[in-house]
């Protein structure tokens, strides 16, 4: 009886973006962490190891984010990439308030208060990736969804909100001043300090003039 015989797959390296933060998250930045635990616990086996290998070897070569949409291209064993989206579900801050004008401040700062976590809290909704909430395609045969082209711009996402938090209020439609987060990412804005970022609000809004 003959065997079929199969070259050896070779990791793929793109020259897309790198998801290298995930390695050393810096001291501080829960938000990453929760958005990274949100991925494991759609228990995807070996498809997130193989997702989060994807983002760091750069194999997400293009990422688009238009509010919660998200388009991303990702290589994989084909030489064409793979086309994703996913649709984040948006959210509608209780009647009760959303963030308050610190809160905001301290997230443009590159911080994010756990207020953010609280006010989703009370609407019993997550901030974070979430299967039949939040809606996941992508070109590949496989059809496990999410599968780990799905799980490396999920990675890469999560690479993105370690330098710019805003991005997990823009992902769920709440707004943002303006100039918070550039239009296409990855694009980062760099460090900004609260008592800058609080300024920028005031003149904005005139309050606390």
């Amino acid at each position: 009886m003959s065997k079929k015989r199969y070259p050896p797959r070779v990791p793929r390296h793109g020259n897309g973006f790198r998801a290298q933060s995930l390695r050393a998250l810096p001291r501080g930045a829960w938000w990453v962490k929760r958005w990274l635990q949100a991925i494991e616990e759609m228990r995807l086996g070996a498809r997130a190891g193989r997702g989060r290998v994807y983002a760091e070897q750069g194999q997400v070569t293009m990422l688009e984010v238009d509010g919660g949409h998200v388009e991303a291209k990702v290589l994989g064993a084909r030489p064409e990439p793979y086309t994703v989206k996913i649709d984040f579900e948006q959210f509608t801050p209780p009647d009760d308030g959303g963030l308050d004008l610190m809160s905001m401040g301290r997230i443009l700062a590159g911080e994010m208060p756990s207020s953010l976590e609280e006010m989703f809290s009370k609407a019993g909704r997550s901030p974070y990736p979430t299967p039949g909430a939040d809606r996941f395609w992508c070109s590949c045969p496989d059809w496990s969804k999410p599968c780990k082209h799905i799980a490396a711009v999920l990675y890469q996402l999560g690479d993105v909100l370690v330098r710019e938090p805003a991005l997990l209020l823009r992902l769920r439609g709440l707004p943002l001043p303006e100039g918070a987060i550039a239009s296409a990412l990855p694009l980062w804005k760099g460090e900004t300090r609260l008592d800058d970022a609080l300024g920028k609000i005031y003149r904005r809004t005139g309050f606390g003039g």
